[in-house]
C-alpha cells in the first residue's frame, strides 16, 4: 500500500514537471501578471504621417531703377522662382502674387502672376506691376512675392528692393488768359479763367513761378499795360496776391505744388494740383482804348522748381 505522504510528493512532482514548460514559455508569468497587475512587457501599434513640405522662394530677379512715365504709369515685369521639395506639381500655379511696397505709400499689386516654366521642384513665374507717375521717389521700394502649395502652405520673399526715380514735370490749362472789357477807372478785375497746374511727376514741395511781360497795345504801339499792374495767387480773383515784375520770374508765394493723383481734381496738397488766379489791379490812366496783348513782347511763362 502507498502511503499518503508518498502520494503528495508524487503529485507535487508531476505539477512541477507540468509548470516548467509553461514558465519557460512565459504563459505562467503572463497569467500571473494579469492576476496581480504586474506585467513586465507589452505591445503598441505605430503610425507615422510624413507632412507636407512648404514651398520656398529663393530667387527674385533684381529690378533696375524705374523711371516714372509722365502723367501715366510704368509697367514693370520681373521673374521669380518657387521651389517645392514635394515636386513642382505641388505648387498652386494660380496663387502667385507680386507687390511693390513702401511704408506710407499705396501698394502696387498683381494678384495673378503667371507661370512660364517648370522643371523638377522649381516653377518660374513672371509678374508685371504698374507704378504711377505720382508714386514716391525712393530707393527702398520692396519687391514682395508669395505663392502657395496645394496644402495652402505659403512661401514669401521680400529681400529685394529697387529705386523709383524722381520726375519733375507739369502741364497747365488753359494756355491763354483773357479779361472782360476793362474801363480806365476799373480796379481789381479777375481774369476770365484760372490756370490749373497739374503735377505730372512725383517731385514735391514745388514752387510756382510766373514771368510776366508788359502788354503792348495792338494798335497804338506806344501804349502799355505794365506787368506791375497784375497780381497772382491761389484764390480767385487773385487781387491780394503777389505783384508781378516785368521780365522777372516771380514766386507765387501762396502756392506749393505737391505730388498726387491730379485726375481727382481736388486742387489741394494731396491731389497734385494747384490753381492760380490773375488779377488786373488797374490800368495806366493815359492809355487809349484798344486791345493789349503779349503778341509783341512775348507770352507769360509759368515754371515749377
Amino acid at each position: 500500500m502507498v502511503k499518503r505522504g508518498t502520494k503528495v510528493i508524487v503529485f507535487l512532482g508531476l505539477l512541477i514537471l507540468l509548470m516548467v514548460p509553461l514558465v519557460s514559455a512565459g504563459i505562467f508569468s503572463d497569467w500571473w501578471g494579469k492576476i496581480t497587475g504586474k506585467l513586465t512587457e507589452g505591445t503598441t501599434t505605430v503610425n507615422i504621417t510624413i507632412g507636407n513640405n512648404p514651398p520656398t522662394i529663393d530667387r527674385v530677379e533684381p529690378i533696375p531703377n524705374i523711371a516714372p512715365n509722365e502723367g501715366g504709369f510704368n509697367s514693370t515685369t520681373f521673374n521669380f522662382t518657387a521651389t517645392d521639395t514635394d515636386g513642382a506639381s505641388n505648387i498652386n500655379l494660380s496663387s502667385a502674387q507680386g507687390r511693390f511696397q513702401l511704408t506710407g505709400e499705396t501698394t502696387r499689386v498683381n494678384l495673378s502672376c503667371s507661370d512660364w516654366a517648370s522643371a523638377g521642384n522649381d516653377v518660374n513665374f513672371t509678374c508685371t506691376i504698374d507704378m504711377y507717375y505720382f508714386d514716391k521717389n525712393d530707393a527702398s521700394w520692396t519687391i514682395n512675392v508669395t505663392v502657395r502649395d496645394n496644402s495652402q502652405a505659403t512661401a514669401e520673399n521680400s529681400s529685394t528692393s529697387f529705386t523709383y526715380n524722381l520726375l519733375t514735370a507739369m502741364v497747365m490749362a488753359p494756355t491763354a488768359l483773357g479779361w472782360p472789357e476793362v474801363g480806365l477807372t476799373a480796379t481789381d478785375t479777375g481774369a476770365n479763367d484760372n490756370i490749373t497746374i497739374n503735377n505730372t511727376g512725383n517731385d514735391v514741395d514745388l514752387n510756382i513761378n510766373v514771368t510776366s511781360l508788359d502788354l503792348q497795345g495792338n494798335t497804338t504801339l506806344t501804349h502799355y499795360i505794365f506787368a506791375e499792374n497784375f497780381t497772382v495767387e491761389n484764390t480767385y480773383p487773385g487781387c491780394t496776391g503777389t505783384a508781378m515784375v516785368n521780365a522777372t520770374s516771380t514766386n507765387v508765394t501762396s502756392s506749393i505744388l505737391q505730388r498726387g493723383n491730379n485726375t481727382l481734381n481736388y486742387n489741394n496738397a494731396t491731389s497734385g494740383q494747384e490753381e492760380i488766379s490773375f488779377c488786373l489791379k488797374g490800368v495806366p490812366q493815359d492809355i487809349s482804348s484798344q486791345e493789349y496783348s503779349s503778341i509783341a513782347l512775348g507770352a507769360w511763362t509759368i515754371t515749377i522748381n
